[in-house]
């Protein structure tokens, strides 16, 4: 795991705080690589940079120069619809995210 150095001068944040939350990141932590194993669970995000689709990360820039040598813009229309698996999941993304 990497090391992460925080400098706490001028905060109100503490380091014992800050441990206080140690065993509850680790498990965490633990739970998500777990069910990284899970097909039916989409954390294939754990493993991002390092493992992905490099066939299809090669077609992917191959269109985007063949896109951007062809046009002068390009417009991207999407559904959010198809972004959640549930509705539950959709009024948590647009609480924290929008």
């Amino acid at each position: 795991m990497a090391e992460i150095k925080l400098n706490l001068k001028k905060s109100d944040i503490t380091q014992k705080s800050i441990l206080e939350y140690k065993e509850q990141v680790e498990n965490i932590h633990k739970d998500l690589h777990r069910r990284a194993n899970d097909e039916n669970d989409f954390v294939g995000w754990l493993e991002l940079p390092t493992n992905y689709d490099k066939k299809e990360f090669a077609r992917i820039k191959k269109a985007a120069k063949k896109i951007k040598k062809e046009s002068d813009i390009l417009v991207v229309i999407r559904n959010r619809r198809f972004l959640f698996r549930s509705q539950s999941s959709h009024r948590k993304f647009n609480e924290f995210v929008l």
